[in-house]
C-alpha cells in the first residue's frame, strides 16, 4: 500500500492523503492567483486554525497550518508542493468518520479548499463594500467644508461685501 495518496480537485492542484493504522492525515497546499487573496488567506487560515482550539470545538478533527510542507510531504515533487499561502492539514481519527458522519467528513474534506476561496472572496467583497462606504463619507464631508461663494461674500444685510481701499477708509471712518 502506498503511503501517500495525491487527489486532484482542480487542474495542476492536488490535496494529499496519508492513511495510517490508527488516523488519516489530509494535507492541503492552498494557491492563490491573486496577491490579496494570497493574504486574505493566510490570515483567514491562521484564524481558521485558532477557532479550531476553542473549547467548543473540541470534537472537530485537530487542524494545522504551516508555510511549510508538513513532513509527511517530503517525497513529493517540488512543483506539486508551490503553495502561496501555506499548507493545512487535518488529522482523521476514527471517531470522525463512524456512523453517519462519514459522509459529512468526506464531504466537508473533498470542498475545504472551495470552502476558504469562498470565504476569501467574501472577505474581499466586504472590504470593497467598507472601503466604498468610507469614500464615500469623506467626499461627503468634504462638500460639507467647502464653502459656497455665495453666501461668503453677503454680509447680515443680505448686501455683498464691497472690498474698500485705504484711502477709501479713511474717508468713511466714523472717528
Amino acid at each position: 500500500m502506498d503511503p501517500l495518496v495525491a487527489l486532484v480537485h482542480r487542474p495542476k492542484e492536488s490535496f494529499f492523503v496519508f492513511p495510517q493504522a490508527d488516523k488519516v492525515t489530509v494535507m492541503y497546499p492552498m494557491r492563490f492567483n491573486d496577491s490579496i487573496d494570497t493574504v486574505l488567506a493566510t490570515s483567514f487560515l491562521q484564524e481558521f486554525v485558532e477557532a479550531r482550539r476553542t473549547a467548543g470545538l473540541n470534537n472537530t478533527p485537530p487542524c494545522s497550518w504551516s508555510h511549510t510542507p508538513p513532513p509527511e510531504l517530503k517525497e513529493v515533487s517540488p512543483d506539486a508542493l508551490s503553495a502561496n499561502a501555506g499548507f493545512v492539514s487535518f488529522v482523521i481519527f476514527p471517531r470522525h468518520v463512524e456512523g453517519q458522519k462519514l459522509d459529512r467528513t468526506v464531504w466537508s474534506l473533498s470542498t475545504f479548499h472551495a470552502y476558504v476561496s469562498y470565504h476569501v472572496k467574501c472577505s474581499e467583497g466586504f472590504m470593497h463594500t467598507r472601503m466604498r462606504r468610507r469614500v464615500e463619507s469623506l467626499i461627503q464631508a468634504l462638500d460639507r467644508a467647502k464653502p459656497d461663494p455665495e453666501s461668503s461674500k453677503k454680509t447680515s444685510h443680505n448686501r455683498s461685501f464691497q472690498r474698500l481701499s485705504v484711502k477709501d477708509s479713511r474717508t468713511h471712518s466714523f472717528s
